[in-house]
């Protein structure tokens, strides 16, 4: 049996390598910037609808953060900032992290926020995983872009898709 802290590295390395390769082409795989530090992710300044919509996305990956460190409650809080495919992704790294979270640090986040429509907005972010210490060899960390379309199911933002790039893409 896989002790906790391997379950943990499996399962950050599989959400955020895995992922990557399922990434779809792009014109521009980049974004210019990376987050340079790794101090606590300020509120975000914009406010209705974009502000809702970066609130599920940060919710989204605090949810996932706080699995990592161990909070077994984590799985219940996802559900409400994600659906659908990212849901499921980030759902596999949940379980696989819940058992015995040993990280430490947290990545940063540098999203920003466009509603294309009262039911869609889309988030670009250059996520630094850097210090976001799992355990586990060979894993490849750094600025990654991410890419993530939330939904508007009538009652609130949620993100429902999400594609990981490779270490090094923002």
């Amino acid at each position: 049996m896989r002790s906790g802290s391997t379950r943990l590295a499996f399962a950050v390395c599989f959400l955020l390598a895995a992922t990557a390769g399922c990434a779809t082409p792009a014109t521009d795989p980049g974004a210019e910037g990376t987050a340079a530090d790794t101090e606590p992710r300020p509120t975000p300044t914009v406010s209705g609808d974009e502000g809702a919509a970066l609130a599920a996305y940060t919710g989204m990956w605090d949810a996932v953060v706080a699995a990592s460190h161990g909070d077994e409650d984590a799985s219940r809080t996802l559900d409400d900032h994600a659906v659908g495919g990212a849901r499921e992704l980030m759902r596999t790294a949940l379980e696989e992290a819940a058992p015995g979270g040993a990280a430490d640090g947290e990545p940063v986040l540098d999203p920003t926020v466009s509603v294309e429509s009262p039911e869609l907005a889309v988030v670009d972010d250059c996520v630094d995983d850097s210090a976001w210490r799992v355990g586990g060899a060979g894993e490849t960390a750094g600025p990654r872009r991410v890419d993530a379309t939330l939904i508007h199911d009538g009652l609130a933002w949620r993100v429902s898709e999400l594609r990981i790039w490779e270490a090094g893409s923002c």
